[in-house]
């Protein structure tokens, strides 16, 4: 699964929408701890895509095909998680932008997993989450061209988010939770 497999669905279903704020936003939802069944995961991207579910249901089987992949990745104590985003052919500029929006359906994501408002976060989960709000409005370079300090600068906030979002998925779903559930 990758960006274009999306970015591919969603022009076939004629849907206007951003691939990455999409995978973003199923990021979050898991690691807040919500596991989907596949209507609440049509009815979750109908809301994030402000269409009604038949428009949703164009997507076929991507759509459980990306959650499936995205919960194995999230979940994944082999610190195998990449958030998809463009690759690296397409301009910087737009890339940049694209992460923004990944960050954006994330915080989304996360903020509607049903995860309670008691839930304390630790310093460097509260960081994490105030420094993708900020990676969240980031619109694009001004200059369409990247510089070589632009696109290591562009991979480091790659990675930094990706250790972000295991961090967050790590804390809130502890490895006792999981083995409990998996026992009964």
């Amino acid at each position: 699964m990758n960006f274009n497999d999306i970015a591919n669905a969603f022009v076939l279903a004629n849907l206007m929408g951003s691939p990455t704020e999409l995978h973003g936003a199923l990021c979050g939802r898991v690691s807040g701890g919500q596991k989907l069944s596949e209507d609440e995961l049509l009815s979750v991207v109908g809301e994030l895509l402000e269409v009604d579910l038949e428009r949703v249901e164009d997507l076929g089987d991507m759509l459980p095909e990306l959650y499936q992949y995205t919960l194995g990745q999230v979940s994944s104590r082999g610190f195998e998680f990449l958030p998809l985003l463009p690759d690296d052919e397409i301009p910087l500029n737009q890339r940049l932008a694209s992460l923004g929006e990944w960050c954006q359906g994330f915080l989304f994501g996360l903020g509607n997993s049903g995860l309670s408002t008691k839930t304390e976060l630790t310093g460097d989960i509260a960081d994490a989450l105030s420094d993708m709000a900020s990676i969240s409005q980031v619109a694009s370079l001004e200059e369409e061209d990247g510089e070589e300090e632009d696109e290591i600068s562009y991979t480091e906030l790659v990675e930094y988010v990706r250790v972000a979002v295991l961090l967050i998925y790590a804390e809130l779903n502890p490895v006792e939770d999981q083995i409990a559930q998996t026992i009964h």
